[in-house]
């Protein structure tokens, strides 16, 4: 079985070191937030065969909400943030769990 890309692993060590300084209530929304570009360049296709389903699941549920335009038609959200926007802290709570499984195997396969 392949390993994870080491690309994925050092990525995945900044977002999860972010967001354990973020543990207060109403902080992790925007730590989220704030973080969102790692959704987009933390790949699938840098995962082991078995955190790839894991880590599709974390990208739907953090997509789920699509992108937010305004009368034009024009975006002024991607679907990261405005996604994350309508989360409830519990439900970032969650997320963040998962995320933290997904970096715990992944930190797993490199040692």
């Amino acid at each position: 079985m392949k390993k994870s890309n080491i690309f994925a692993y050092i990525e995945l060590t900044k977002l999860v070191d972010e967001l354990k300084s973020s543990s207060e209530a109403g902080k992790l929304k925007q730590k989220l937030k704030s973080q969102s570009a790692y959704f987009n360049i933390i790949e699938p296709r840098y995962f082991s065969e078995g955190l790839v389903g894991e880590w599709e699941s974390i990208l739907s549920v953090i997509k789920q909400k699509g992108a937010k335009t305004n009368e034009e038609g024009k975006v002024v959200s991607n679907a990261v943030s405005n996604t994350i926007d309508q989360l409830s802290d519990k439900e970032c709570e969650v997320l963040v769990d998962k995320i933290r499984v997904v970096y715990d195997q992944v930190r797993k396969e490199f040692q």
